[in-house]
């Protein structure tokens, strides 16, 4: 009897740990529950616009239903993902020297490790300052990093707890990647994100009509490159939503997209498009504009692009995933 129960017991132990390894090699994590999607249904639409760089030609494009997060994903719910990770061997804490137009000094950094997709590469800057101006000038404080980490007990917290429903920033393409692969979801595709931001009503801007103000997007004007000293990413959700019941498609922070940077990578017809590829420079594609940058990067067709390995104190991002 002694024989058969331990026999039983240890059968169902290899089967909690093989059902533990098999959740963490497909990325099956629950989610925050305050990470709420809403549902893109799908369709054809007009990919595209004038740009200065002339690198969105007009497009039919035609998308799968998908679901989107209604905003951008918030400090708690980065922290969720930073505590699990770091018990599941995905991330290190590490300090490492930066240079930028501030100076050369040292912060501390988020790190994929072994288990992670990414191991070596910083997936975030835990930045203690607001950061500066590309001119050298200090920005707002409120652009720090509010998330720090408690060596004591290994843990990631909140600086100011009032924080948790303001959009991560400094986000590297990989820490935004990372969460998404972490929970078996995804950035959102180019495409994706576009047909999202327009509502489905082809809007020019990415708000509630398709107007852009200041009441309507956290930006900075209608001037390319004006320094703002008083300018801050806000809490998510605190102006109005799209038709889709998206908040913050433009302004507030960049959203990194999960596609590589191709200006002529759109074709007329394409379904379900996204870039795979990298060119020579490998960068991948953000979204939107933020509260640093002017109305013209707000718009639904404007495209950017940056390394994976920059962030900033508006970079942040959304993710996608299949509709059920």
């Amino acid at each position: 009897m002694k024989k058969i129960f331990f026999t039983f017991f240890l059968l169902l132990l290899y089967s909690c740990d093989n059902d533990d390894l098999i959740n963490e090699l497909e990325g099956n994590n629950e989610l925050p529950a305050s990470v709420v999607f809403k549902n893109i249904p799908g369709g054809t639409f007009e990919m595209g616009g004038f740009t200065v760089q002339g690198d969105a030609p007009k497009v039919n494009v035609t998308l799968a239903g998908f679901q989107i997060s209604e905003k951008e994903i918030t400090n708690g719910q980065y922290i969720d993902f930073l505590n699990n990770s770091y018990l599941d061997g995905w991330i290190i804490v590490s300090s490492k020297s930066i240079t930028d137009p501030c100076g050369t000094y040292s912060e501390n950094m988020i790190i994929g490790e072994g288990k992670s997709p990414y191991p070596g590469e910083i997936f975030l800057q835990l930045a203690e300052t607001g950061g500066c101006a590309s001119s050298g000038e200090a920005e707002h404080i409120y652009n720090k990093s509010w998330i720090s980490f408690d060596n004591s007990i290994n843990k990631f917290e909140l600086l100011d707890i009032s924080k948790a429903d303001w959009p991560v920033n400094w986000m590297k393409w990989f820490g935004a990647d990372a969460y998404a692969q972490y929970y078996n979801v995804s950035l959102p595709t180019e495409a994706q994100w576009e047909y999202a931001a327009r509502g489905g009503q082809q809007f020019d801007y990415p708000t509630d009509d398709g107007t852009l103000s200041l009441s309507k997007a956290n930006y900075n004007g209608n001037v390319p490159g004006l320094y703002n000293p008083n300018g801050y990413s806000v809490a998510t959700g605190s102006y109005p939503k799209n038709p889709y019941e998206l908040y913050d498609m433009g302004g507030n922070v960049w959203e990194w997209c999960k596609d590589y940077y191709n200006e002529t990578f759109y074709n007329d017809g394409a379904i379900d498009p996204v870039n795979t590829t990298p060119d020579s420079s490998s960068k991948r594609v953000r979204r939107g504009g933020s509260w640093n940058y002017h109305s013209a990067t707000l718009l639904t067709y404007a495209r950017a692009s940056d390394f994976e390995y920059r962030g900033n104190n508006h970079f942040g991002f959304r993710i996608v995933k299949t509709t059920p």
